[in-house]
């Protein structure tokens, strides 16, 4: 995510090493540094609401780090997520839930510390085996929103389970057919250096017009009677489908609909689902 650098050479990790120590681009957040092997594969988030004991699993995401087509450049806090990925089988599903979030849910309760709340998995997929990049405290951002358009379940009970210690009572969620796609709409420079206060037209009409997409705002604030930019990622413009082309379409549909000055977003959301599904 946002803050990690991938360095295919020597001189790139040195230069990493700089820009984070030395030039303090991520400021107190790059006081310490990690470093690790890459891994060559891809990337899919695996969340799960836990009550100390039992994970619930929410459908699986895909994000897309990079800020540009392609997955070229910087690392960001992520510029897209579509919701199913038919690239997870649900034999490797199956792995993820029993050999990474079960064993950690099992061994933080074995240690005196059961852990209750929402945990995400960062996958990478080499070879079809799963390995841990990381673990977050929290729902996904973008994931999240095309997750929450394909839930039936309400997600409160699940919510309140959790902190009961009960959601073996609930079982599974339920989910919508078809898929959610989401483009984050960014301002122009980030995740570098960005101006703010950029006024967001075309909102009411995506609202009125566009009854299947849903509209997350993150990095905007109001100004008198207007809605401005105010911070790097400032929509997530998502949209459900029959399918996930068709999501992916309705949701570039809404992006067109939507205006800001240096408004930076990928075209390419789902690249890789669709070129597995063959198009479809």
């Amino acid at each position: 995510g946002k803050g990690s650098i991938i360095c295919h050479t020597l001189e790139e990790a040195r230069d990493a090493i700089q820009r984070i120590l030395v030039r303090s681009e991520f400021g107190h957040a790059g006081d310490r540094i990690v470093i690790e092997d890459f891994l060559n594969g891809y990337e899919v988030s695996y969340i799960g609401i836990c009550d100390g004991k039992t994970v619930t699993p929410l459908a699986m995401a895909q994000d897309h780090k990079r800020i540009f087509d392609g997955d070229q450049g910087q690392n960001t806090g992520g510029m897209g997520a579509y919701s199913p990925v038919p690239m997870v089988s649900e034999k490797l599903q199956e792995a993820i839930l029993e050999k990474v979030m079960k064993r950690t849910v099992s061994g933080m309760q074995e240690e005196g510390h059961p852990f209750k709340g929402v945990l995400y998995a960062g996958i990478m997929v080499v070879d079809d085996e799963p390995y841990t990049l990381e673990f977050n405290c929290r729902f996904g951002d973008p994931e999240t929103q095309p997750q929450m358009l394909r839930m039936k379940s309400d997600l409160l009970p699940y919510l309140e389970a959790s902190v009961d210690s009960n959601l073996a009572s609930l079982g599974p969620m339920e989910w919508k057919s078809g898929a959610a796609a989401c483009v984050v709409m960014a301002s122009r420079g980030y995740p570098g250096v960005y101006e703010r206060g950029k006024v967001i037209r075309g909102l009411d009409e995506v609202a009125t017009t566009m009854p299947d997409v849903k509209v997350f705002h993150a990095g905007t604030a109001m100004r008198g009677n207007e809605v401005v930019t105010n911070g790097g990622r400032v929509l997530n413009v998502t949209a459900l489908g029959s399918n996930l082309r068709d999501a992916v379409e309705l949701a570039y549909l809404a992006v067109g609909r939507i205006r800001f000055d240096g408004a930076h977003y990928r075209r390419d959301i789902g690249y890789r689902a669709i070129a597995h599904l063959g198009g479809v």
